[in-house]
Parts: C-alpha cells; sequence; structure tokens
C-alpha cells in the first residue's frame, strides 16, 4: 500500500497520466474493504469516464497525457501538484479577506458581495506579489532537496531508527512473529481479526468486481442501493472504549476519535461551552501522555533517566570496604541478564553455578538478591504482560527437579521469571 501512495504521488509531480489511472485504479479495492462507499462507488465512474477520453474527447486526452492534468506553477522537475492542490494555493488563497465571511454569514447581501468579488480580490493580490516578488528564470534544485529539508529529513530517519534500538518501540524488521503486531504499543491483533485483514484487499477486489458488473455494465442493481460493509477490524478495534453517563442518564461509549477537537469546536459554535475549561482535561478515554490507545501504561526510555540522574551528581563507581558488619545487595534481573545459562545443561548445574557466583562476593556477611516486582497499574506489568502475549515470545518451563534440562531458547524463558 505505501508503495500504491508512492505511486500515485509520483504520477502528480511528474505529469504521468497512464500512472495516475493505474495507481487509481489500484485504490479501488482498498476503498471498498475499508468501507468507504462514496469513494468505492465514484471512482470506478471515473476510471471509466477517463479511459473513454481518448475516443470522446480526443484534445482533452492528448492534454492529458502531455502532463497538464496537474499543474506546475514553478517549472521544477517532480513539482507538479494536484489541481485543487494549486487552486487551494492560488486563487483561493489570494481571495481570501481576514475573518473570512465571519459575522457576515447571516447577512446575505454582504455574503453575495463577498463571493462575488472573490475573483477580483484574487487578481489584485496576485498582482501585486508578482510585481513585488523577485522573478527567477532559472529552474532551481527542488525544495526537498535543499540542505536544510534533506537535513531535517535525516533527523526525523535518525529520531525514527532511536526509537527501535532504545526498544521504545518493536523493530518490525526483525520481528519473528506471524502474528500483526502494533510496533508502536506491541498490541497483538487478535488472530480471526487479522485473517480477515490480510484478506481485506482481495475480499475488496471481489465485492469491487460485483459492483462493476451488476451495477455499471449492467442494471442488474440499482447504482443508488446501499453497499454492503464487509467491517473489516484493524487496531482500532483495540482502543480502549469508557462509559460515560449522559444528561439523560443515558450510558455512552467513548473511545479515542481523532475528530473529537473538530466536533468540539463545532458544538462551541452553537452552544456555550466554555472551552478554556474543557482544554483542561484529556480530551480523550485515557491521557496520551502516560498511556497508549488501548490503555495500556506507556512505556518510557529509562537509560536517558539514568544519564540524567548520573549529570546531576558524583556517582562513586566502586564502594570502599567497609570494616564493620556489611551486606551485599544484588539486583536478581540484572544477575540473570548477565550470567543468563552459564553454559549450564541441567537446572542442577545452573543452580550450583549461581549459587558459587553469589556465596564468591567477598568482605560481607550477608548477601540478599531482590528480583523485579510486578504491581498491578504499572509499566513493568503492562510491559511483562504485553511481552508474554506475544505469540512465541515466551517459553514455559516446569522444572520438575535438578535434572531438568535447561532451555535452549534462553531469550524466551527469561519473561517468565
Amino acid at each position: 500500500m505505501v508503495k500504491l501512495l508512492l505511486q500515485f504521488v509520483k504520477a502528480e509531480r511528474t505529469g504521468n497520466w497512464e500512472l495516475h489511472l493505474s495507481s487509481v485504479s489500484a485504490m479501488v479495492p482498498h476503498f471498498f474493504a475499508m468501507d468507504r462507499p462514496n469513494y468505492a462507488c465514484w471512482l470506478p465512474v471515473y476510471i471509466m469516464d477517463m479511459r473513454q477520453l481518448a475516443t470522446k474527447h480526443p484534445q482533452v486526452h492528448q492534454e492529458f497525457a502531455n502532463g497538464y492534468h496537474a499543474v506546475s506553477r514553478s517549472g521544477k522537475p517532480f513539482a507538479q501538484v494536484w489541481t485543487d492542490m494549486a487552486l487551494e494555493q492560488t486563487i483561493n488563497a489570494d481571495s481570501k479577506s481576514k475573518g473570512g465571511i465571519i459575522g457576515i454569514s447571516q447577512n446575505p447581501g454582504a455574503l453575495d458581495r463577498w463571493f462575488l468579488t472573490s475573483h477580483e480580490r484574487a487578481s489584485v493580490t496576485t498582482a501585486l506579489k508578482k510585481m513585488f516578488t523577485q522573478e527567477h528564470d532559472h529552474v532551481d534544485i527542488h525544495k526537498e532537496a535543499g540542505a536544510k529539508r534533506v537535513a531535517r529529513d535525516e533527523g526525523d530517519v535518525q529520531k525514527l531508527v532511536s526509537c527501535f534500538t532504545t526498544e521504545l518501540m518493536a523493530n518490525p524488521f526483525t520481528q519473528e512473529s506471524e502474528s500483526l503486531v502494533n510496533f508502536a504499543t506491541g498490541v497483538v491483533l487478535p488472530n480471526d481479526s487479522a485473517d480477515v485483514l490480510i484478506r481485506s484487499t482481495e475480499k475488496g477486489r471481489e465485492q469491487m468486481n460485483t459492483f462493476v458488473e451488476s451495477r455499471l455494465n449492467t442494471n442488474q442493481v440499482s447504482f443508488w442501493d446501499p453497499i454492503s460493509k464487509l467491517e473489516v477490524k484493524t487496531f482500532e478495534s483495540t482502543t480502549r472504549k469508557i462509559q460515560v453517563k449522559a444528561v439523560n442518564d443515558k450510558l455512552v461509549t467513548v473511545g479515542a476519535d481523532r475528530e473529537l477537537f473538530g466536533r468540539l469546536l463545532i458544538a462551541a459554535n452553537v452552544r456555550q461551552i466554555n472551552l478554556k475549561e474543557v482544554f483542561s482535561y484529556e480530551l480523550s478515554p485515557v491521557p496520551f501522555s502516560l498511556a497508549y490507545q488501548d490503555g495500556s501504561l506507556r512505556k518510557t526510555n529509562k537509560s536517558t533517566l539514568a544519564a540524567l540522574l548520573e549529570s546531576k551528581g558524583n556517582v562513586c563507581p566502586r564502594l570502599e570496604p567497609f570494616p564493620r558488619y556489611t551486606i551485599h545487595l544484588i539486583d536478581g534481573m540484572a544477575l540473570v541478564q548477565v550470567l543468563k545459562s552459564v553454559g549450564s545443561s541441567t537446572f542442577g548445574e545452573l543452580a550450583s553455578k549461581y549459587f558459587k557466583a553469589i556465596t564468591s562476593l567477598a568482605n560481607c556477611k550477608e548477601v540478599h538478591i531482590v528480583f523485579d516486582q510486578y504491581w498491578d497499574a504499572s509499566i513493568k506489568a503492562g510491559e511483562r504482560a504485553r511481552r508474554g502475549s506475544l505469540p512465541n515470545a515466551s517459553l514455559e518451563v516446569k522444572i520438575h527437579g535438578p535434572s531438568t534440562p535447561v532451555p535452549k531458547q534462553w531469550g524466551k524463558y527469561i519473561p517468565n521469571l
């Protein structure tokens, strides 16, 4: 799908008409699969009409084939844009006035004058820009190839790579799991939903072929009849939802909605809502600064905190010997990560080697080993549960005695400690 989007952008940037039609045609099954009825209905009609331009309107087809279906404002290579974008960047942008139609929407006369004079305002603004802007006849480098833009893009790439190297996110290129995993949160999509999602493009193509055959090629079904939805579940189905009580005492389910801000602004214009008070709370079921959409606590980079604490004080690499009664504290999980299986073949041998390593400490009377504790509603417990939920990510071994063999896949056994 990423390659398809890149091809679509390339078709517009280079004015390639055939690539435009082929990329748009390849998008149609996805719109059927994701239940987007407007695009699913009208894109096949658009493609059929455009394919008939060569016979019905050959001059228009020739202009499009020459690259004029997209607009080039600068003459630079790979810089053409969509016609609606060019319209927004030129006429619509130049015809805008301060405040727009705010304050005159209820005055029909003023509203008519504003719309009827929009082209005149645009021409005046365009003329002023042309008068006071230095024109360049030569073709300069593309904006995205400039030194500042390249440096910024490289910085963004390094930030993304650091998310994988610091394990803030799961590296999708090293995951051996066959399940669909959200590499940002680590949430695993259920197998039944994952299977449907993987086959969604195929299902969408089947529905597209049926739509074209029954509604466009023939009149078996009316074009205006509703299209049945496939209701493919994505990772959005794992988003945490909460129930709140409305004014009429009905329970309403609220989920993380990216359109919530826009809806709130529309409601604020109609009702008397104090936005300052509203914005003092999270506009989501869970605070995104602390948790992901599914409600699990957000994991942070502990090494960054450790470096900050070390920079604020003098850290002694080793304590001086103390002549009195001393106790040695050992981080149990750190010891396991360092020693690992120490080449042991059985758990009895493993216990002996660990015991020898612990009791070999000198100048102490006692040794205390402290292992991790996983409190409910904690980051450690959430991360442990996430890792344990990954398919084939953990290995459980029942130790029956000293002769129980140590698993060779030590990395998969550690999450169960």
